[in-house]
């Protein structure tokens, strides 16, 4: 059960596409964007201009640059949309995506670490300021002074962190009778950098990548790392992919192999 005031001012939920997997990379995002099905991009656009059910009060005139956008039909109109996000994402975003993705996967261990430590309910409790667990409910409030409200049965939620927000965001849920309903999707604030437990500390964030940054005072490939660890090579790539995302390890290609590389060459933990 989700509860929640209706959002002020509706946004068209196919701009968030709901992630296929755990590390949905920038492409397929776009790519789902690009893709949205007609009915989708027609239903939620007609909301966001003419009102949505959640909150009919958030009606306002269409822009005249979304009108003329969709007078080439709703394909072109997707595709464009992708572009623009692109250009956004290469202008502002990925010069410091590896930073910011590799605190939320921190954010995302560590929430995991607190679930199994504290339970359920309580780690939700912590999640944002608006957010709350509540006698078998999942309740975001909104700003004060907002009185409309949504109560939805899902099955299950997205639960997902942001850089961006400082509060829970309620962003993709479907009242009855719109196409090819989503799960809820809640947003909420990733905790900051000093606040997750450090790798030294934290067994679920820094054991096994700290074993890894041991053993690459010199280069290794994938699979050498996994024989000398007694790991799958699957492991060890995906730790690899984290590590080198946070700008800890170098990767270089020799013939038919990558291989990594502690940045310096320093010991982990050491200046």
């Amino acid at each position: 059960m989700v509860g929640a005031g209706g959002p002020r001012g509706y946004a068209p939920d196919f701009l968030r596409p709901e992630p296929h997997a755990f590390q949905t990379d920038i492409d397929t995002a776009l790519h789902q964007i690009a893709t949205t099905p007609h009915d989708r991009i027609r239903y939620e656009l007609t909301a966001a201009v003419g009102g949505h059910s959640w909150d009919p009060d958030s009606s306002r005139p269409a822009p005249r640059q979304l009108l003329g956008a969709l007078d080439r039909g709703e394909d072109h109109f997707a595709r464009r949309l992708a572009d623009e996000m692109a250009r956004f994402w290469h202008a502002a975003l990925a010069p410091s995506w590896s930073a910011v993705r590799a605190r939320l996967e921190a954010d995302v261990t560590a929430r995991a670490s607190d679930i199994a430590h504290c339970g359920l309910a309580e780690t939700l409790n912590r999640l944002a300021p608006n957010l709350e667990w509540h006698d078998g409910e999942l309740v975001i409030h909104l700003l004060p002074g907002s009185v409309h409200q949504l109560t939805l049965d899902a099955d299950a939620v997205i639960m997902t962190p942001s850089v961006f927000v400082d509060r829970a965001v309620f962003c993709a849920a479907e009242p009855p009778g719109a196409p090819d309903p989503r799960a809820p999707l809640i947003v909420y604030p990733a905790a900051k950098a000093d606040c997750l437990p450090s790798a030294q500390d934290h067994p679920l964030i820094g054991a096994m990548r700290l074993k890894l940054l041991a053993e690459l005072s010199q280069p290794r490939s994938t699979t050498e790392i996994a024989q000398r660890l007694y790991l799958s090579p699957a492991t060890v790539s995906y730790h690899l992919q984290i590590l080198h995302r946070a700008g800890l390890v170098t990767r270089t290609r020799r013939s038919r192999h990558v291989l990594y590389q502690r940045l310096g060459g320093t010991k982990p933990g050491t200046r």
